[in-house]
């Protein structure tokens, strides 16, 4: 595992960054058009609100998004899932989003923080089997035989390929953010709370 505990001390990574200032303008809810305005009502956030300075794009992602709370992962795999990509790519964004879910998921701080620094110490064999996945699939795009035969010991096919497509959607997720300094929102988006 790669050690990303600089990651975490950086000022950049902290949940109480507020200062960045999007590279582009957000639109204004107030002046979104009624089919803008229901795309962020779905996802009141300022990703919605930076997705939909794309060309259409912001329906598909943000089913696709909806879509994968649906997945056979728990949500204490999940949240790993997310923060682990996070973590890697050094977004204070999907941090910030998935923070307090995670803890609601189960989490502790302690496991958080293992999580983010990828270490496996202190977590569940099955958790530190998907961590290792989740890393390897961030860091080499394809896992090795090794790993993958390890997270299969406990996760069916369907879950690992839902958690292959959770670390793919959240990767892409985190460049868009990141390249366009989208400013984090004051608070986690409360539809982040409950999964199907």
């Amino acid at each position: 595992m790669r050690d990303t505990s600089a990651v975490r001390d950086r000022p950049e990574f902290s949940s109480k960054v507020t200062d960045r200032m999007t590279r582009l303008s957000l639109p204004d809810p107030a002046d979104m058009t009624p089919a803008d305005r229901a795309q962020y009502e779905r996802f009141p956030a300022n990703l919605t609100r930076a997705l939909l300075r794309t060309n259409g794009c912001t329906p598909g992602y943000l089913a696709l998004g909806f879509a994968l709370r649906s997945t056979g992962l728990s949500d204490k795999q999940f949240e790993l899932v997310i923060l682990r990509v996070a973590a890697l790519s050094n977004s204070t964004y999907e941090r910030m989003q998935h923070l307090e879910p995670a803890k609601q998921a189960g989490w502790s701080d302690i496991e958080i923080a293992a999580i983010e620094n990828g270490t496996a110490a202190g977590l569940a064999e099955s958790d530190a089997a998907l961590l290792r996945f989740v890393e390897e699939c961030v860091a080499d795009v394809r896992v090795s035989t090794v790993t993958f035969t390890a997270l299969r010991a406990h996760l069916s096919d369907d879950v690992i390929a839902d958690a292959t497509l959770l670390v793919g959607f959240y990767m892409m997720t985190a460049r868009f953010l990141e390249t366009l300094d989208v400013e984090l929102d004051a608070a986690a988006c409360e539809v982040l709370f409950v999964r199907d």
